[in-house]
């Protein structure tokens, strides 16, 4: 029905509205981009509030976890130099590729390093060193918090060694957590360590009494998340001397425990990566070995249920004659294999960057070029997921 709203003017047209049932918007809406769902929150109250409801965020994401992007930092050195963090999406197999930017009120030492990738949520450190100061970021909505400096702190009679650190999320508590795992040396130049972690859930920082005296943890690596625990590789010490291990920790329980390794680790480099669900490890080549004890291949092994109730390690991939050029760097949908070619650049064939199968075996090039340039990779998927 039309209506004059005065002489002269357009006419104002008054068409009954269509509405749709609740649980038909939702759905809808659920299988929307977050940044659509950003906008949308000025078109009404309703779909403001629904659209921040905890049912509705947790739908959103279970859809948005099926179709993982790949997240990238790349540096030439650890002063940060030539940085950027890139995500690269695979809707179509066309692998777009976007830069990500960071913007915090202050300017920062160094380019963020990435702790961990979890449910939209990246846990970043953003301290000039000992990971002692960190910022939980989600690339999709744009939100970005400072947390509370950790506990633990260096001193000049007790300098810290290293950190290590991990982010996950504990859903036993329903909880996010980001792990530290401090080492210091000591006296008899021995570590000993400190633990602390921050839930997100109480925004605070706890020391946990907790230890692991069997191993030391392997530096470059951090935590990856496996069913509800964080995982580093290691070295054994005592009972495991000579060994390489896995050094676990159960975020609902908050404990650890030590994982052997196969045998083959004793001699390769090892990194731990989440496959299907499940704790695998690659082993690849030494980039030097002073014993000579050299391996020229590269092993994929997988740690799973047995029918009597243990776990233990199977070998899903042999490689022989390895180069010592492709290292692996993790996985990409937990159930691709990420590798990156390091060395002199082949300026035919600058392919850097490219995914592994290791089921049916087979590649598939990334259309990025990051030759001499070192790099972080963690699986992302878009969230609205707060930061706080």
């Amino acid at each position: 029905m039309n209506s004059w709203s005065g002489s002269g003017r357009r006419p104002r047209i008054m068409a009954s509205s269509l509405s749709l049932p609740q649980n038909t918007i939702t759905d809808i809406l659920s299988r929307l981009p977050v940044k659509s769902l950003t906008r949308f929150k000025s078109v009404s109250k309703n779909w403001a509030d629904l659209t921040s409801a905890p049912a509705f965020i947790a739908a959103h994401l279970r859809r948005s976890s099926t179709d993982p992007s790949l997240l990238i930092r790349r540096y030439h050195s650890q002063s940060g130099w030539d940085y950027g963090i890139w995500l690269i999406t695979n809707p179509t197999l066309s692998y777009a590729t976007q830069l990500l930017r960071i913007t915090l009120e202050e300017s920062l030492p160094l380019f963020p390093k990435i702790v961990g990738s979890v449910d939209g949520l990246v846990c970043l450190d953003i301290s000039p060193c000992y990971a002692s100061d960190f910022a939980m970021w989600n690339p999709g909505t744009k939100q970005i918090k400072r947390l509370p400096l950790p506990l633990i702190t260096s001193s000049r009679d007790n300098p810290i060694w290293m950190v290590f650190h991990g982010f996950g999320f504990d859903s036993f508590n329903n909880d996010y957590k980001l792990v530290r795992i401090v080492s210091f040396r000591g006296n008899d130049a021995s570590p000993f360590l400190r633990v602390e972690v921050y839930s997100l859930r109480e925004a605070v920082w706890k020391e946990i009494e907790e230890r692991f005296e069997l191993a030391l943890l392997c530096g470059g690596q951090d935590g990856v998340v496996v069913d509800g625990s964080l995982n580093w590789a290691a070295i054994g010490l005592q009972g495991f001397a000579d060994r390489k291990v896995v050094i676990s920790f159960d975020m609902g329980r908050e404990v650890f425990k030590t994982i052997p390794l196969p045998p083959v680790t004793r001699y390769g480099n090892v990194k731990v990566v989440s496959y299907m669900g499940l704790l695998a490890v690659a082993v690849y080549p030494l980039v030097f070995a002073a014993n000579g004890n050299n391996m020229n291949r590269f092993e994929f092994w997988v740690q799973g249920d047995c029918e009597d109730g243990m776990k233990r390690w199977s070998n899903m991939v042999v490689v022989e004659n390895f180069s010592k050029s492709l290292v692996p760097v993790g996985t990409w949908g937990d159930r691709e294999l990420v590798f990156k070619h390091v060395g002199v650049r082949d300026r035919e064939n600058q392919s850097s960057l490219f995914l592994f199968d290791p089921v049916d075996h087979t590649t598939k090039r990334l259309p990025v070029d990051f030759v001499d340039i070192c790099f972080q990779g963690f699986s992302y998927v878009e969230s609205l997921v707060s930061v706080s």
